[in-house]
């Protein structure tokens, strides 16, 4: 009897552990939404088309549609985001509600940016 409640118990942690490791957020979800930086004075709303496709756009003005890259791994979670043109949005988060956020155009085009910060609007 003692073994069964064992093997029972045993197996019920086994797939509780299995669904955290499931439910582990590496996606990239949380990029979704409306973010503001107030050293540009805009807000970029970032859409997931899917889990290759990216739209930022600029209230209802698209700014690019991006594939997605790279996700790092679990040391800097930088984001890469890359539109057809070659421009490279590179997105870092700081906490949940902040990321900083910098613009590499390609070589030979204008449109380097500094990095700046992002806070996520809340509703």
């Amino acid at each position: 009897m003692k073994k069964i409640v064992f093997t029972i118990l045993a197996l019920g942690f086994s797939l509780i552990v299995l669904s955290g490791c499931q439910t582990r957020e590496d996606s990239s979800d949380w990029l979704q939404g409306d973010w503001y930086s107030k050293d540009w004075n805009v807000t970029y709303t970032i859409i997931m088309q899917n889990e290759d496709e990216w739209i930022i756009k600029d209230g209802e003005h698209t700014i690019a549609r991006c594939s997605q890259e790279y996700i790092d791994d679990e040391d800097s979670k930088e984001i890469l985001l890359i539109d057809k043109k070659g421009t490279e949005f590179h997105i870092t988060p700081i906490n949940k509600t902040h990321i900083k956020f910098q613009q590499v155009s390609k070589d030979g085009t204008l449109g380097t940016t500094d990095a700046v910060e992002f806070v996520k609007k809340q509703y």
